[in-house]
């Protein structure tokens, strides 16, 4: 994967998923002020927020890169869904957005197909914010 120097700029990541009930996940990150939000959609007493440690800091703004979020961002985006995506059989969606140090964003969002590297971005929000981050 060709390394995006976009990645170094992310100030902002807010990640979300959703069943077809309702119920789900969204995690936020906010590299800037060094914090993680939660809010569990299944259990409201779940929720919190916590500082984001210089190792966990390290850990995510490491690893993201090679997740290839935003290049499969962009890829659902301009509908190169066979590309980047996998079509599931449960109606879950997920939603996305990351702002960048210079004021522009990115946002996508998908139903019924996840990225192919959803693992990858998966079990490093895991890792992170110490929850599981799957659909019940």
């Amino acid at each position: 994967m060709k390394e995006d120097g976009r990645y170094k700029m992310i100030s902002f990541l807010e990640v979300e998923i959703s069943s077809f009930a309702g119920g789900g996940y969204k995690v936020r990150y906010d590299f800037a002020r060094r914090l993680i939000s939660w809010n569990d959609g299944y259990m409201w007493n779940n929720n919190f927020m916590k500082s984001l440690t210089p190792e966990k800091l390290d850990l995510i703004k490491g690893e993201l890169p090679g997740t290839g979020m935003l290049e499969w961002m962009e890829g659902y985006n301009a509908g190169k869904l066979a590309k980047y995506g996998a079509p599931t059989a449960n109606p879950s969606s997920w939603r996305m957005c990351v702002k960048f140090d210079d004021g522009t964003d990115l946002v996508a969002s998908h139903a019924k197909n996840f990225p192919k590297d959803w693992i990858l971005l998966r079990d490093l929000i895991e890792a992170t914010t110490e929850c599981r981050f799957r659909l019940r």
